[in-house]
């Protein structure tokens, strides 16, 4: 039984001489998943514009009001370049029609289209995006992040740099967040409104944008 059992002992390789082949080298420390270039596009359908404006009405006795208008007619996109807890925007561009701008009072609608914003004759105001400013070196992008970007936003042929402030986040294909910004009317080529008497607007515009974009290929 001795002679049976040295028969078929077999030697061992030293494990030092092995190499597994199937076994993928470590992935490196912090590797993100949604690392490299992704591109999302705007979901007009979950996504809106608003602007807020002040205006002082005479005689009245809740003379001044914030007007607030709102249209989801937008559209664009924008290429992400994801390494690690850093962003870069590669490219994006995004624009609103906003001739189709409503708030509470049509009568206001269609002064801002017809006399002042004159957005039935320049409907598309376009923002084509630069830069990201101020990410936070231990952004986390699943969670909401606060950064700004700048860039050239133009309205009725008239372009001017402007800075949004964001927060944003991404939940696997879907990135979502808030934009705000605001500029002055006389930048962009028109006097706020002012009727002798009855109505003086503010000369300052606040805009938001809630937007969601999906992941395309």
């Amino acid at each position: 039984e001795s002679a049976a059992t040295e028969a078929v002992e077999m030697p061992q390789p030293d494990p030092a001489d092995q190499v597994d082949e199937a076994t993928p080298p470590p992935a490196e420390e912090g590797a993100s998943a949604a690392a490299g270039t992704r591109t999302f596009q705007i979901v007009p359908e979950q996504s809106s514009m608003q602007y807020f404006v002040e205006e002082e009405f005479f005689g009245q006795a809740v003379p001044f009001i914030t007007a607030v208008g709102k249209t989801s007619a937008l559209n664009g996109s924008v290429a992400l370049q994801i390494e690690g807890n850093t962003v870069q925007i590669e490219s994006g561009a995004f624009e609103a029609d906003i001739s189709t701008l409503t708030s509470d009072r049509p009568r206001r609608d269609q002064a801002i289209r017809d006399r002042w914003l004159q957005s039935s004759r320049y409907p598309i105001a376009t923002f084509v995006a630069g830069e990201a400013l101020n990410v936070p070196a231990d952004a986390d992008y699943g969670q909401d992040v606060a950064f700004q970007v700048s860039g050239d936003m133009t309205i009725r042929e008239v372009t001017n740099p402007l800075t949004w402030d964001m927060t944003a986040s991404i939940d696997g294909d879907t990135l979502a967040g808030t934009a705000t910004t605001f500029f002055y009317m006389k930048d962009y080529g028109f006097d706020p409104p002012d009727i002798a008497g009855i109505l003086r607007v503010t000369d300052g515009v606040t805009v938001t944008v809630d937007f969601v974009a999906q992941e395309v290929q």
